[in-house]
């Protein structure tokens, strides 16, 4: 998600829905409010859970699932409610923040800065890659007056949904989910 929401959003947009420049100004507004609105839903949430000695991993996996439900139709070029796809898609995304304190949650207290600063640098290299990745293969094809060649969001967005789901397949495949 950090990897369309910090480069690409915009350009889809521009590119594949037809936005102008105000236009994916405005929707990138409201995606960020979705940003927000995740976080904090996510966080209480977690937050409740976590009173009730419950596990956040349900959650997690939940809110990425959505997310690969909502970017799955952005993959396929789908620009009905293009907003509101693109602010859900990133809404559930950020549910996958809660991975910081499942983890931290699984080792020693004194390891917590040492797990924390993992999972940044993790998500940082991965939020690179997926960036550059991205661009790698929209450059693929010839650019367009405009921008991007529309095609290529197909596979770039794909590729990255691609990595999520196995992620997320790998995550359910071993592990019980509704123990903490």
């Amino acid at each position: 998600m950090l990897s369309l929401f910090t480069l690409w959003i915009t350009t889809w947009l521009r590119d594949v829905a037809g936005f102008d420049r105000a236009g994916a100004a405005a929707a990138l507004a409201w995606v960020s409010l979705a940003l927000i609105a995740g976080y904090f839903f996510f966080g209480r949430l977690a937050d409740a859970l976590a009173r009730r000695g419950r596990s956040q991993l349900p959650l997690f996996a939940g809110g990425v699932a959505a997310a690969l439900v909502f970017l799955g139709l952005l993959v396929i070029g789908t620009t009905t409610g293009t907003v509101l796809l693109w602010a859900a898609f990133v809404f559930c995304s950020t549910g996958a923040t809660l991975a910081h304190s499942i983890a931290t949650r699984r080792y020693p207290r004194e390891m917590a800065g040492r797990v924390n600063t993992a999972l940044n640098t993790f998500t940082f290299v991965g939020v690179f890659l997926g960036q550059w990745g991205s661009g790698a293969i929209l450059n693929l094809w010839p650019p367009t007056a405009a921008g991007y060649d529309p095609r290529g969001y197909f596979y770039a967005l794909g590729a990255l949904w691609l990595v999520q789901a196995a992620g997320l397949a790998w995550l359910w495949s071993g592990r019980r989910l509704f123990v903490s």
